[in-house]
């Protein structure tokens, strides 16, 4: 099983994000590994939180806009790695009297 490890949690960079954080998985014989960055910590419009991964913006021909995800996962391991971030984020949001609270520019 891919070992998951949450860390770096912070402040998010905009309003809209509660916190971004890094995640790493590892191999079960622990020799390879791969690291995401920028995974976000996201509240919708009902007040569920949820995790966003990483994304690139694109423009089509027509000029319409989209966010495209850079990075798919099977269904079980991105509910794994989602339960790991955001039992880490609800850790530092307890820890830290400022998490949560934007800092704007």
């Amino acid at each position: 099983m891919i070992k998951i490890e949450v860390s770096n949690m912070g402040v998010g960079t905009r309003s809209h994000i509660l916190a971004s954080c890094k995640v790493k998985l590892t191999s079960e014989d622990g020799v390879d590994s791969v690291s995401i960055f920028d995974a976000r910590v996201m509240r919708n419009r009902n007040g569920q939180l949820w995790v966003a991964w990483p994304s690139q913006y694109l423009r089509e021909l027509d000029q319409s806009e989209r966010y495209v995800p850079i990075l798919a996962f099977s269904d079980k391991l991105e509910r794994r790695i989602t339960e790991a971030v955001l039992t880490a984020y609800e850790s530092y949001r307890t820890a830290s009297p400022r998490a949560g609270v934007f800092r704007g520019r």
